[in-house]
């Protein structure tokens, strides 16, 4: 599980977005669940990717597909409202990168999480070439 408390500090992100709290989010105690939590970083994970244009499978057949994920649960939320997302990267390695991401409801850090998402070439690593790399490093997360 990620306790990085840096992660629940919402100036070290470079990428935003933002999702909706939808009324089925809730459990039956009213709160937002843990699933719809990981899907509000699902969001911030895929909207990040996309936006660098990591998102549609390349001629040559590379891919990136989600390895893992450590997620912190830190308070609780409920419906209505927005959540703002974050998300930067942790780190870069041969064929991987790791995020950071955390969504924000009312001002509190409620969900924070490290992701990994390695770049395949049917089901061989394939390495981040130069170009991606550069890219990757300007969304680099404040402090890590």
């Amino acid at each position: 599980m990620s306790r990085d408390k840096r992660l629940q500090d919402r100036s070290i992100y470079p990428h935003w977005c933002t999702d909706t709290v939808r009324f089925s989010d809730q459990d039956a105690a009213g709160h937002v669940n843990n699933v719809a939590l990981c899907a509000y970083l699902e969001t911030a994970r895929l909207t990040f990717i996309r936006d660098l244009g990591m998102m549609a499978r390349g001629e040559d057949g590379v891919r990136g597909i989600s390895a893992g994920m450590n997620v912190s649960f830190l308070a609780e939320s409920h419906w209505p409202g927005q959540v703002e997302l974050g998300t930067g990267v942790i780190s870069i390695g041969t064929s991987s990168i790791t995020v950071g991401s955390a969504a924000f409801k009312d001002d509190a850090c409620i969900v924070a999480a490290e992701m990994t998402v390695v770049r395949l070439k049917g089901k061989t690593p394939h390495p981040i070439d130069p170009d991606l790399r550069a890219a990757l490093e300007k969304y680099r997360l404040k402090g890590f």
